[in-house]
């Protein structure tokens, strides 16, 4: 896979989990998180599991354990969150949970593997872009929510890396298979604890199923499979700069199906602007000019 194709996959799971959130707003409201982590990562892994059932002959106890590790890591992740979402502003959670950027390169560094320079140039312009599209206040980070959010950012830091690591040197379908279906099998047993009834306490109208069936397929199954073939050809800074154009994603879609998004939804100054800022950091820090200019100095 090249690199403009494989940038071009990694946006297209941005595109997806930015969609996502039409399909998330037509679930029930009193769907627990438990349950809706259950039934799209159960949904998703029964239709891996049946698609890809020939490749699963080759399942090992090295594979089953490295997706065991990255199903704790996204479990981690998505608790984590959602209890930094219920305590903080939405602006400021959004802008905490795009602070993986920076997670992941100061992980990195401490395993002694360096950013490059445009790396290191277009970061701190897409933190800039982020902070003006998100819009948030300083006040309102001084919260237990905040320790939640930073908490979950590590979880996907980690996460990201170790998909980096695993995916070198094992079957990225294998991979995304096993922790697709053992992250449903942590959701459910958080769910049976939450609500004994579990299945039996939900109301399965024709709009939850259909919710649920398209983000298990698109912000599940496919993003998730793809993310790992992605990892094994591109760097974990790349993954997090490509998904860092994601608040612009989502303001174009608010834009284009407002009613999806809640509410009709403007480009502010400050969200344009904050958009511009992403897409050129994300430019520059997806380019290699710096270091061709060092090389030609050399």
């Amino acid at each position: 896979m090249t690199r403009k194709e494989n940038n071009i996959v990694l946006f297209s799971i941005t595109l997806c989990w930015a969609a996502s959130y039409v399909f998330i707003k037509s679930l029930p409201p009193d769907l627990s998180s438990y349950a809706y982590l259950t039934l799209t990562t159960g949904t998703a892994s029964v239709v891996l599991v049946i698609v890809f059932a020939k490749q699963l002959k080759k399942l090992n106890l090295r594979i089953l354990g490295q997706g065991f590790l990255m199903s704790l890591l996204m479990a981690g992740n998505l608790l984590a969150e959602k209890a930094g979402i219920d305590q903080l502003p939405s602006s400021n959670a959004s802008f905490i949970s795009s602070l993986n950027i920076l997670f992941v390169p100061l992980l990195l560094l401490m395993l002694h593997r360096y950013p490059t320079r445009n790396n290191m140039l277009g970061i701190p312009i897409i933190l800039f872009g982020l902070a003006l599209t998100s819009g948030f206040e300083l006040r309102g980070f001084l919260n237990t929510g905040t320790f939640y959010m930073i908490v979950a950012c590590l979880f996907m830091a980690v996460y990201t890396i170790s998909a980096d690591y695993f995916t070198k040197s094992t079957d990225p379908l294998l991979l995304g298979v096993t922790q697709m279906c053992f992250t449903a099998i942590i959701g459910f047993l958080l769910w049976l604890m939450e609500e004994p009834q579990t299945f039996a306490s939900i109301e399965y109208t024709r709009e939850l199923l259909s919710s649920v069936f398209i983000l298990a397929f698109f912000a599940k199954a496919y993003a998730y499979i793809m993310l790992m073939y992605s990892q094994r050809y591109t760097s974990p800074v790349s993954v997090t700069i490509i998904a860092s154009t994601e608040p612009i994603v989502t303001l174009i879609l608010a834009l284009l199906i407002p009613a999806s998004f809640g509410a009709k939804e403007v480009f502010h100054l400050e969200s344009l602007l904050g958009a511009m800022f992403i897409m050129a950091g994300a430019i520059v820090a997806g380019t290699n000019f710096l270091d061709k200019r060092k090389e030609q100095a050399a």
